[in-house]
This record gives C-alpha cells, structure tokens and sequence, in this order.
C-alpha cells in the first residue's frame, strides 16, 4: 500500500516593511550630514598622521586647508540644526579629539601656527619678510581697517612668516599673533573687530614687532 504523501510546510512570507520615501529636502539634510561626518573623521587621521609624521608638512597644510574650507561651509549652513558640532559627533559615535580642535578650536593648520622644519641658511630672507608683514599689519590698522576679511589675510601672512624663521625664541608678544590669527578665523568674514579690539591689536603687533627688532639686533 501506498504510503500518503508528507505535508510540505508553508513558510509563511516576511512582512514587508513600508518603504520610507524622502523629501528632496530631507535627502539634502541627509547628504550634509554624511559630509560632516566624512570631514570629521578625515581630518581626525590627517592630524594623527601629522603628529606620526607621517605626511609632509605641505601635504598636511594643503589637506587640512581644504577640510577647514569645507568645513567652515558646511558648519554655517548647519548651525540652525546642529549649533554644537561636538554634540553632533556624540550623537554619531565619534570620538574625534584631534579633529574638534583643528577645525573648533585653532581653525588654521598646525603648521599655520607652530611651523615645520626651517632652512637655517635663510634666516635673513625670513626675518626680511616677517618685517614687511609686521609694517603691513600695521599700517593696516592704523588706517583704522576692521573688517574680518581684510585683517585676517595679513595676521595669516605674518604668522607664516613667523614662524618660518629658523631657531626663533620665545619672544614677548610673538604668542599674541598666534592668538590673534584664532580669533579672526573663528569669526565671519562680514565681521567687523571693535574699536577696543583694533586698539589691543596694534599695541599686540607693535609689541611683537619690537620683540623681534630686539632679538635681530642682540644676534648681530
């Protein structure tokens, strides 16, 4: 006799899950967001990278400059959103130190602010030029200019004529130009400084200015 046939079991099929269809608006947001985080992280390996030595100080610069730039975009069309771009990082699960103060805290390169290694046999040629960004900076504030986007290109210049200069001590004020190149680029370009403001920058650039005259002439 034959032997009945064995049931076939039925899996039952999965539920399908309602498919989410974003805005054009909300597929812009998302895309931002996928940018940030993307600038984030990247600019948390090329510092690393940079404190390995393990990039030129001119592919770093011209890296890091390029994230700063995007970043700085980004950040200004996000600050309705996300004011805190550090709150954003915890909320992405990013723990990206190095990064939060490249592009938070100084806003310029490393090698903006603390320099590279320096050819000694052009001393001269470095002090020369720091000299000529020292009188620029400072017949520009003189003709009482304020605005952020006419300052901060000559406090960038004279910062990298700084610390091009080979073997340079500590000198009193000097610090105050680093100082003044973080302040102007944590501002908007429309940004005007006050009067208050334009009087401490001309008496910190004076000051560095004469610390610099001084060393020059205890070498000679």
């Amino acid at each position: 006799e034959a032997s009945a046939p064995s049931a076939v079991a039925v899996i039952p099929a999965a539920p399908r899950r309602p498919v989410t269809t974003l805005s054009r608006e909300e597929r812009r947001e998302a895309s931002t967001y996928g940018e940030l985080y993307s600038i984030l992280v990247a600019t948390e390996h090329l510092e690393n990278a940079f404190v390995r030595a393990a990039v030129s100080n001119e592919d770093y610069e011209k890296a890091c400059t390029q994230l700063l730039a995007q970043f700085k975009t980004l950040k200004n069309g996000l600050k309705d959103k996300f004011p805190d771009i550090r709150s954003f990082a915890q909320e992405h699960g990013l723990h990206c130190p190095l990064a939060e103060e490249r592009l938070l805290g100084a806003g310029v390169a490393a090698t903006a602010l603390y320099g590279g290694a320096a050819d000694t046999g052009k001393e001269s040629l470095a002090c020369f030029k720091a000299s000529e960004h020292f009188i620029t900076l400072l017949d520009a504030v003189k003709l009482n200019l304020k605005a952020v986007d006419e300052l901060l290109p000559l406090v960038r210049d004279l910062q990298a004529s700084i610390v091009q200069i080979p073997n340079l001590p500590p000198l009193s004020g000097v610090d105050r130009i680093t100082t003044w190149l973080v302040t102007l680029n944590s501002m908007k370009a429309s940004d005007h400084i006050s009067e208050d403001q334009s009087r401490q920058l001309a008496l910190d650039v004076e000051q560095a200015y004469t610390s610099l005259k001084n060393w020059l002439h205890e070498k000679t």
